[in-house]
């Protein structure tokens, strides 16, 4: 890390121990319109920003409601847990200030909304230590493009081989990989049925951030 300009953060399942909600979320949002929720809808959305996949449930299930009603429900059920409940994962505070100390310029690329992401990060004290913040939903572009990665290291000043990834699922991994970034996995629980192939295509594969320091 030493050798590297820039380190680039995905926030939900990386930084943060919050995937468990978004599966129970769309379980749940489902199941209040009498809907069953498929493993292929949860594997097709986790890669995609709210505003694509509130189009895409909106699209498959051919609900009654707008896809800005949709991510605003989402955003709602949600809102509480991001501000108060959810925590940072083992070691992840330590070692942001670590290389915050160290002069490593740090930037979130995530597929969650602004607003949770922001107020999640600032409860857990972290905010500040980020210098720049890029939102699939402003690229217009889930994970399975690189285009995020792109603009992240753009307004970061650098280039991908300058910079270090830190990601938790397959998709995003391979998409960071094919423009030339390094990438560190961080495990999550929910990505576990392709933690063999996370292990085995990573840069370096970690149980917790401690394992850094």
């Amino acid at each position: 890390m030493m050798e590297k300009k820039a380190a680039l953060f995905d926030l939900d399942g990386t930084l943060v121990d919050s995937m468990w909600i978004w599966d129970r979320l769309l379980i749940d949002f489902l199941a209040s319109h009498g809907l069953e929720t498929p493993q292929y809808v949860l594997n097709e959305v986790v890669h995609m920003s709210l505003t694509q996949s509130s189009a895409y449930i909106q699209k498959l299930f051919g609900l009654p409601m707008t896809p800005e009603e949709i991510r605003q429900e989402w955003t709602d059920m949600v809102y509480e847990a991001y501000a108060q409940k959810i925590r940072l994962k083992p070691g992840a505070e330590e070692y942001l200030k670590h290389l915050k100390e160290r002069g490593i310029a740090m930037g979130i690329v995530t597929s969650c909304d602004r607003t949770l992401c922001e107020i999640c990060l600032k409860h857990n004290g972290v905010y500040d230590l980020f210098d720049v913040f890029t939102f699939a939903d402003d690229v217009g572009k889930g994970k399975n493009s690189p285009d995020i990665y792109l603009e992240c290291l753009r307004r970061l000043g650098c280039t991908a081989d300058q910079a270090v990834l830190f990601e938790d699922i397959l998709t995003a991994l391979r998409t960071a990989k094919k423009i030339g970034m390094q990438v560190v996995v961080v495990e999550e629980s929910s990505a576990a049925p392709d933690r063999e192939l996370l292990q085995k295509e990573a840069d370096q594969y970690i149980q917790n951030f401690y394992e850094l320091l």
